[in-house]
């Protein structure tokens, strides 16, 4: 069991230093800027050690693992290989918006279908308005968490601590429900991206680049929608991704009401104004960790009586709530950086604006 996590932790620390030198060459550098949150110039691209370690770890449990309890690691292989793939020609190369968007949209599609016919082959398979929902639902899903996974991964150590965490809790649903793929496919998560931590946090040498944050976000979000057609109640199968849904839709939403462009480059998402208001990377990445383990513990009451549910589900509601006011609090305070002075502002992805824009970054999100 510990030897698939294992090999995709090993693999990851071994192929990152690896990834930097080759990122160097392929002057895939994100430069300083303005609006960088980064000191030097810093190679992308990390997340391709990443991957490697996500395919090392599902080898390794392909060829110990068989028979009736034999994990459903296809959906999650696929989204890691297509999502990255895109992911390393936009870091590389390029993607226009228009395209970006429809590759992300048809990838979505072919990896729910996956999703849905393994559960769908599977014993006991799933409800059949438990499928249709899914079905209808879970491209969607995996399209917009991909782009949110994305536009929050803007400061050193953020995602591959988030993914971690929702690795982990995965792992804690599989193991107490008997389901072999959550666990196994969130031991692979945790143990990729607690590989990749010590070459991004607290000082960044490569960040995950578009090829990571895609990648890592899309299998986060094919393991919410194994769970929920496992049978796992919404609130533990998206408890590990609430703060960064949160954080985005309510930025894009104030956005959209104040008139302003909604895909213009900001600094607006919560983690961000933090950053602003003086707080290092460490210590807001510190409190995204926190406040989503909080959050996964919270809905472990869904598994309760509706009061204790209902109750767990508000009080998950006023977590989210002060994380999104905490800005304001930290900003009142004026609480000075590591540094004693307001930390660099993380750029933030947006789509272009046409086809032929020339700033193909367009403010990049990946992770500092």
């Amino acid at each position: 069991m510990l030897g698939a996590p294992a090999a995709a932790c090993i693999v990851t620390l071994a192929a990152t230093p690896i990834v930097t030198v080759c990122m160097h060459r392929l002057a895939a550098i994100d430069e300083v800027t303005a609006r960088s949150s980064h000191q030097a110039p810093t190679p992308r691209g990390g997340g391709i050690a990443v991957v490697l370690g996500l395919f090392a770890g599902v080898v390794v449990t392909v060829l110990t693992r068989g028979g009736a309890d034999s994990p459903d690691l296809l959906p999650l292989t696929a989204a890691a290989a297509l999502f990255g793939l895109i992911g390393l020609a936009e870091d590389i190369g390029g993607v226009t918006a228009k395209r970006r968007l429809a590759l992300h949209t048809a990838t979505s599609f072919v990896i729910a279908a996956m999703a849905v016919l393994g559960a769908l082959l599977g014993d006991p398979a799933p409800g059949l308005l438990i499928v249709l929902l899914v079905t209808v639902a879970a491209p969607l899903w995996i399209t917009g968490f991909v782009n949110v996974f994305n536009f929050m991964d803007g400061i050193n150590g953020i995602s591959a601590v988030t993914a971690a965490l929702a690795g982990g809790a995965c792992t804690t649903l599989g193991a107490t429900h008997d389901l072999p793929t959550l666990t196994v496919g969130g031991m692979l998560v945790a143990a990729s991206a607690l590989g990749f931590l010590p070459f991004n946090s607290p000082h960044a040498r490569i960040f995950l680049g578009d090829v990571g944050s895609y990648a890592l976000g899309a299998v986060l979000a094919v393991l919410a929608v194994q769970a929920v057609l496992a049978g796992i109640p919404p609130e533990p199968a998206l408890a590990p991704t609430a703060l960064y849904l949160a954080d985005t839709s309510t930025t894009l939403a104030r956005r959209i009401l104040a008139g302003e462009q909604w895909y213009s480059p900001h600094r607006s998402h919560a983690y961000q104004r933090l950053i602003i208001a003086g707080w290092s990377h460490v210590r807001v990445t510190g409190l995204v960790a926190a406040t989503t383990a909080l959050l996964i513990a919270l809905s472990l009451a869904a598994f309760g009586p509706p009061a204790g549910r209902f109750a767990a589900d508000a009080a998950t509601g006023l977590v989210l709530l002060a994380y999104l006011r905490a800005p304001r609090w930290a900003a009142r305070r004026g609480q000075p950086g590591e540094s004693g002075q307001p930390a660099r502002l993380p750029a933030q992805r947006r789509p272009a604006p046409t086809d032929d824009s020339p700033d193909r970054r367009t403010a990049p999100g990946s992770a500092r």
